[in-house]
Parts: structure tokens; sequence; C-alpha cells
């Protein structure tokens, strides 16, 4: 089976793709910026763009199942063009990353929408799918630490079960490799409940000591700093945490965790590989 990596220079596709490797796959990666240097290897890749039709069409064409892992798109519009273009090709399986809140309940923030019709979508094609809904994972830290400093927006009150991007990528590839697993939702929980407050002091005292304090951004503050700079990328995140501080993690990730292995990697055991 070929698989094309949509989305493969994203945080979370790079180790799907180190444990697609280590399964001896057929691997294609797809993205607009992707770099063959980044990825040695033997692999086929495709640069472009998920909205050009004939960028699309090069990157499905051969392939048999499609692992969907984008961010910072119209993920609604971008899995429908997908979609229409694997029904084209005869793709097998389609997997996508949601997200661990995404329901209709929740329906009201654009994300969560977007997120929720990308699902419906895939659901509907008629093309076996498997679709994962993971928390938060440990690696998002990595952008909340800077220049010696620890930041985090809101006051982010609800406890999260933190997750390693390793562990999901090797539950993603079980995945793969087990016919029951198709058709379903899967919510992927890591094995520690923590504050984000938590992880985030506990990660920048382990690998940056002299932290001490963590400085917490009122998210209306980051709103009118967005406003007032007409940044756009720093309203969408103002709006994101904004959404994340008043909604709780959802799901039961016990079917996932007996059919695909539950997660192991506690945040300890991730600091220390961030460390080597």
């Amino acid at each position: 089976m070929k698989t094309l990596i949509i989305g493969a220079t994203g945080l979370l596709a790079k180790p799907v793709i180190k444990h697609f490797d280590k399964q001896d796959k057929s691997l294609r990666l797809f993205s607009r910026n992707i770099d063959s240097k980044e990825f040695p290897g033997n692999y086929e890749i495709v640069k472009g763009d998920v909205f050009n039709p004939s960028d699309l069409q090069n990157a499905i064409k051969g392939c048999d199942a499609i692992h969907i892992s984008i961010s910072k798109v119209n993920e609604a519009l971008a899995v429908e063009k997908i979609v229409a273009m694997a029904k084209q090709h005869n793709i097998q399986l389609i997997s996508y990353v949601s997200g661990s809140t995404v329901a209709e309940e929740n329906s009201w923030f654009w994300m969560i929408k977007n997120k929720l019709i990308a699902e419906k979508t895939i659901i509907n094609s008629g093309i076996p799918y498997i679709i994962f809904r993971p928390t938060w994972f440990f690696e998002s830290m990595l952008l909340m630490v800077r220049d010696g400093k620890a930041m985090m927006i809101g006051k982010q009150p609800h406890p999260s079960s933190w997750l390693a991007a390793d562990d999901f990528a090797r539950m993603v590839v079980t995945a793969y490799q087990k016919e029951e697993a198709k058709n379903n939702i899967f919510y992927i929980h890591g094995p520690e409940k923590m504050l984000m407050k938590e992880v985030l002091l506990t990660y920048a005292s382990y690998l940056n000591p002299p932290i001490k304090k963590l400085s917490i951004t009122p998210i209306s503050m980051l709103k009118f700093i967005a406003f007032v700079s007409r940044n756009k990328e720093l309203k969408m995140v103002a709006s994101m945490f904004a959404y994340f501080e008043k909604s709780k993690e959802l799901g039961d990730p016990t079917q996932a965790n007996e059919l695909l292995g539950a997660p192991e990697i506690t945040l300890e055991q991730w600091l220390a590989t961030q460390k080597d």
C-alpha cells in the first residue's frame, strides 16, 4: 500500500512518517514547502498546494491511502477537495487528524466547525476512514518557551491528558495495520492528566532552569494587540486560546487504547528525549 501524507512537514506528520518507515511502508510526501533535504530516505516528494487541482492530482495519483495532517488552512474546504480527488483515484483508506474537543456542542467555534465538517465529509465519502481525535501534545510547549521566557495565553483552567507525538504516531501506524480500525473515530489521550500551567512550568524548569516564573498573557490583551497591529495570525491564536479556556477535553480513549495500544510516554520521559 502506498500512502500519501498530506501536510508532511507538520509537527504531527513527521513522527508518523518515522513510524511508517519502521514498517517499511511506501510513502509519498506532499506539502507546500517541502524540501527533499529535510526527508532523506526512499520517499516520493511532491511539492504543491492542496487547493491546486493539478498539484493535488499529482500527489494522489497512484496512491492507495491518504493520511491528512494539516493546519493553518480551511480544513473543511481542503478535505472536500481531497475527498473529491480521492474518489477519482480509487483511494482505499483516508485517515484524518482532528481534535479531542471536536463535537457539535463546540461547533460555535470556527476551527471546530471546520474540523467537524471535514470529518463528516470523510465519513460520508463512502471511502473507509480512520479519524483520530488527539488531545494536547507535549510538543506544543516548544512554541510557548522562547528567549528564556515561558508564556501561557489565558488561564487555561481545564486539565488535559497530555500526549507525546511519538505515541500518537505509533497508534496511527498501528491503525493502518488493523482492519477493525477502519470506520472508527478514536480519542487519543496520554497517560497523565495535567493543567497546561503544570506542563509548561515543568518543561521550562527542566530544559531552562533559570526560568522560575510563568508569564500569563490575558486573552483580552492579545486580542487588542492583534486588532491594533492588524495581525491576522495573532488574532487567530487569541481566539483559539479563548476557545480552549472555555472547552474541556472530550471523549473516551478506551477503544483506541485497547485496539491501538495505549500511550505510555510520560512528561518526564518526553523531557528526557528533548534534552538529549
